[in-house]
């Protein structure tokens, strides 16, 4: 399925994503029409349809961009010559520290996947997959000798505790994304009861 790969995006393609993904949080995926992202856009409908044939596409696109700028961020932290306990928080701090656009995009990846036609719901789970895989070699390296099959558990842990940061924090309120990175990387390294106060 063709589709524009990240290192091709013009400044128009980058604003219709990131508007979509704003009024998807704000209205839901099924609620929104072409009509009205071309509004937010500041767009013609058919400026629109010249990046996009349905909204079908613009999701896939929008969640497939998201989701390969987040494994290149997973890879980049794997590969830095650190302690794998530092290569850990900085993968913690990637998500922490996310820009307002990536929240966006990633409260759609969590919730809009199941409207994509079964072909793009494939690719977009295939990069999904891919992610956690990344995450499992992460945390292999923070505590290698585990049993090979509790390392995707633990991922998908870390994952989920990590996506729901996008739904309820606030970079800008009572705690700084250091110190919400560091909290996150004990608790899940240390366990809650080892929590200081």
């Amino acid at each position: 399925m063709p589709r524009i790969r990240a290192d091709d995006y013009d400044a128009k393609y980058k604003t219709i994503l990131d508007n979509a993904a704003a009024l998807f949080a704000d209205v839901g995926y099924p609620n929104a029409k072409m009509l009205d992202i071309a509004r937010v856009c500041g767009a013609t409908k058919s400026m629109l349809y010249h990046y996009f044939a349905t909204k079908d596409d613009l999701l896939f696109a929008l969640l497939s961009e998201h989701l390969e700028r987040l494994i290149a961020d997973i890879e980049n932290a794997l590969e830095a010559a650190e302690p794998a306990g530092d290569r850990f928080t900085h993968f913690v701090e990637l998500y922490v520290q996310k820009s307002a656009q990536s929240r966006q995009r990633h409260v759609s990846a969590m919730n809009d996947v199941k409207f994509l036609p079964p072909e793009m719901q494939q690719q977009i789970r295939a990069l999904e997959a891919q992610a956690v895989g990344l995450v499992a070699a992460i945390l292999r390296g923070v505590k290698p000798g585990l049993a090979d099959n509790l390392y995707k558990p633990y991922a998908l842990l870390l994952l989920g505790m990590l996506n729901w940061t996008d739904l309820w924090y606030d970079p800008n309120g009572y705690m700084p994304p250091a110190e919400l990175r560091d909290r996150i990387a004990r608790l899940f390294l240390d366990g809650f009861l080892a929590q200081p106060g």
